[in-house]
């Protein structure tokens, strides 16, 4: 067996290994507190307290490595997290030039349908349109699918909810672009468009909406003449009972004045008479 040697160190420098190792442990990596000055006697705690020299700068350059990464890692996190909001704000700007609802004439509202049109697209777009008629009280809407490249049931039938949930605001809906060969799969498919009135092109459209308006116009001024006859006729009785109670109330004082005797009419008496 090797013998045991013994060393005998100062307190000083026992207490300066345990100030570096604590000042370590709580994350303290400066040079000029975590390094032991080289002893001046040579013995093997000089190379324990060297030893302990190279790991704490090891330790320090893996520290400041570590937070460079973590600094270039918040950085990408932040890069990536504004391309994430910039992403979402062209999706939603996307999602609004996708389904714009024009106010093309007054109480006409135009919804033009662009691409495919699955469900999700358009629960969201019944949804828009619904508020846009609440918000404007519109009459009438039409609907133009000319940028539509492929019409199957889903489409239809979607198109048919929008139109009923419309009509339920007490809207009329109008089905504008509809090209040969969309009729076609439609007849093929036995898609029946009830209750929607088909147009082929958006000016054929408009013109439907402003014949309707007019109608409209013109049944609400019969209807108010109406209004207006039937209170008039309503106030006539009373008004005749007014005139009658007038006249019964004013009889008594024309039959006094046509019963009191008229003033006496007395003559002067002729000068012949006096003589």
């Amino acid at each position: 067996m090797a013998e045991k040697t013994f060393v005998t160190v100062a307190f000083e420098r026992i207490q300066r290994v345990v100030d570096i190792l604590s000042m370590v442990s709580i994350g303290e990596y400066s040079p000029d507190l975590i390094q032991i000055e080289p002893s001046t006697q040579a013995d093997e705690f000089s190379v324990l307290e060297a030893a302990l020299n190279i790991y704490n700068q090891e330790l320090a350059s893996a520290r400041l490595q570590n937070e460079r990464y973590i600094g270039e890692l918040e950085q990408s996190k932040r890069e990536l997290q504004e391309q994430i909001a910039t992403i979402a704000k062209q999706q939603l700007a996307i999602h609004e030039l996708s389904t714009p609802i024009v106010e093309v004439w007054e109480d006409i509202l135009l919804l033009p349908i662009i691409s495919s049109l699955d469900s999700q697209r358009a629960a969201e777009m019944t949804e828009k349109l619904l508020d846009r008629v609440k918000q404007s009280r519109s009459r009438c809407i039409i609907i133009d699918i000319t940028g539509v490249e492929l019409v199957d049931t889903n489409t239809a039938n979607s198109m048919l909810k929008m139109t009923r949930a419309a009509r339920l605001l007490g809207t009329t809906c109008v089905l504008t672009g509809i090209r040969p060969e969309i009729a076609r799969t439609m007849v093929q498919l036995g898609v029946e468009l009830e209750g929607i009135k088909t147009l082929r092109t958006l000016k054929d459209g408009l013109r439907e909406c402003f014949a309707f308006l007019h109608q409209l116009k013109l049944q609400e001024q019969r209807a108010a003449k109406a209004d207006s006859n039937s209170a008039l006729s309503l106030l006539q009785p009373r008004r005749r009972k007014a005139a009658a109670k007038t006249a019964e109330t004013d009889a008594p004082h024309d039959a006094e004045s046509e019963s009191a005797p008229s003033p006496a009419h007395h003559e002067h008496p002729s000068s012949s008479d006096e003589l």
